[in-house]
């Protein structure tokens, strides 16, 4: 049980995977896990790992100037990050108590600003303090060649985009904002209102053969607690052996707790430390159980504080490998080789987000007793804040009424099912003499589109409905068992039915109901 991949670097220049980065924080140290740094960019756009910083000790950031010329300076040390909210420039710590001040607080983001500002001081050869120095002419000029440089290296307008957003915060920050008329002016890139993300979110029929041919009771857990949870990648890696164990022993379907105190794990576990909750559907819970007996059987007893998923990375000593959490990284090399062995043709496309969208569209679809779970529940679910005062009013409280109403979501693939179903809606249209094709034909004229499979079965009840209504005569589809009975009653064979069911008829009596003996 090997996962291959994890035991390749992501970049040529990337140390081993268990190394990590020491820093000096007021006279105590602390350690940052390589999977701390972001690595989005390098994931979406494969020239981008060519700008990815070598990794080095921050406490020993000798250069002065805060260039990043120095080919073993990382990130951090080109802003001198002391910790993740303390930075040893006056520039960098007016950006980061700006995002810990009067925007959401979020580690992750305040990681990805300072990700991109180091990667222009890096790209300009200045450090964070002498660009805050410059002109308003020469700071536009720099961050503009920048972002053009970031399209030119093959990279998305829209990532471009989010660049020099994150930028521009930065200088505003330092002074050059709209309040004292010296906000940056620079040239935008234009996207049209939806663009092509290349993205592919799977049905839940390909989602579930995902599970089953993942490679490995781990692997298999994994896709289906993404399925039915809805968890982000970060939730998924930051939880532990403790939060299964910590419901009663059966309970189902499982409650997942996601908490802010999670991002001291993983960065941004806890999206904008919005505390929520989901559920694990009960294959996932059971392939969860089925995991976690493999691995006590390979590793011995478990231990809370465990990452669920923990990594096979096979240069880890086998006594820490149930220790080391998965990097964002391996999980997605895990979704893509699912997709792969599940024959999807775009499985390039798929990545761990798609994964999230087909729990949304489970949640959107109707409930098994035919249903529709209220739109504040399922953005709750999704771990959404609600528009406007409809978030102080939510009750959130109610977990056993949320657990009750999860439980009726469909997690099964029902195509076959309905299928069959609309086949014998058909046969019972026919059999009353109506013409299926000429009523179907009149409803797409009027639409001016084909019409869904639900859509035909719901008209032809209609149909159904309304024909049954005329006649004297009365017709009902029953199992063979009882033909005998309908028959010495009074009632008529009619026609066969696919699903193995017989249709009869009998006169009706006078009145509108049918005269049983």
């Amino acid at each position: 049980m090997h996962d291959q991949s994890e035991a390749k670097p992501r970049v040529k220049t990337d140390p081993p995977r268990d190394e990590t980065i020491t820093a000096v924080n007021r006279g105590a140290t602390f350690q940052t896990s390589l999977d701390d740094e972001p690595n989005h960019a390098i994931l979406r756009y494969p020239g981008f790992a060519k700008q990815v910083f070598e990794v080095t000790t921050v406490s020993q950031y000798k250069n002065q100037s805060g260039s990043s010329k120095h080919p073993s300076s990382s990130w951090r040390s080109v802003l001198r990050l002391n910790d993740e909210w303390h930075s040893g420039f006056a520039s960098v710590q007016r950006l980061l108590d700006h995002l810990q001040l009067h925007r959401s607080g979020s580690l992750k983001s305040a990681t990805n600003y300072c990700y991109r500002l180091a990667t222009l001081c890096r790209d300009c050869g200045l450090d964070p303090d002498q660009l805050a120095k410059l002109g308003r002419d020469k700071i536009e000029g720099i961050v503009q060649r920048h972002c053009d440089g970031i399209i030119r290296k093959g990279m998305s307008k829209q990532y471009a985009r989010i660049v020099m957003a994150c930028l521009k915060t930065f200088f505003a920050c330092n002074g050059f904002n709209r309040e004292n008329s010296r906000e940056l002016r620079l040239k935008g890139y234009y996207l049209p209102s939806r663009t092509d993300t290349s993205e592919y979110v799977p049905t839940l029929k390909e989602a579930l053969t995902m599970a089953d041919r993942a490679g490995s009771k781990r692997n298999r857990a994994i896709i289906l607690t993404l399925v039915t949870s809805g968890l982000r990648n970060t939730a998924v890696r930051a939880l532990k052996v403790g939060h299964v164990l910590a419901e009663p022993r059966g309970k189902r379907p499982l409650l997942i707790k996601v908490e802010p105190k999670w991002n001291d794990r993983i960065s941004g576990a806890c999206k904008g430390s919005i505390p929520y909750y989901t559920f694990a559907a009960e294959v996932a819970s059971d392939a969860i159980e089925s995991m976690l007996r493999e691995r006590k059987s390979i590793f011995g007893p478990l231990s809370s504080e465990e990452p669920l998923f923990a990594s096979n990375y096979n240069q880890l000593p086998r006594t820490e490998r149930p220790m080391k959490s998965l990097s964002a990284k391996v999980l997605l090399v895990i979704v893509k080789k699912a997709a792969k062995a599940a024959d999807i043709e775009k499985w390039k496309n798929v990545c761990v987000k798609t994964m999230r969208k087909v729990f949304e569209t489970a949640l959107r679809n109707p409930l098994a007793d035919g249903t529709q779970m209220d739109h504040k529940d399922q953005e709750f679910l999704m771990g959404h804040i609600l528009p406007g005062s409809q978030e102080n009013y939510y009750d959130r409280t109610k977990v056993e009424r949320l657990r009750e109403l999860y439980s009726k979501v469909v997690f099964e693939d029902t195509s076959h099912q309905q299928k069959m179903t609309l086949e014998v809606t058909r046969s019972i249209a026919k059999a009353l003499g109506l013409d299926v094709s000429k009523i179907c034909a009149i409803r797409v004229q009027e639409l001016g589109r084909p019409l869904t499979s639900q859509e035909e079965e719901e008209l032809l009840e209609q149909e159904i409905k309304t024909s049954q209504q005329k006649p004297s005569e009365q017709q009902k589809p029953v199992h063979m068992s009882e033909l005998d009975e309908y028959l010495q009653s009074g009632w008529t064979f009619v026609a066969n039915l696919p699903d193995g069911r017989v249709l009869m008829s009998k006169k009706r009596c006078s009145g509108e109901h049918t005269c049983d003996n």
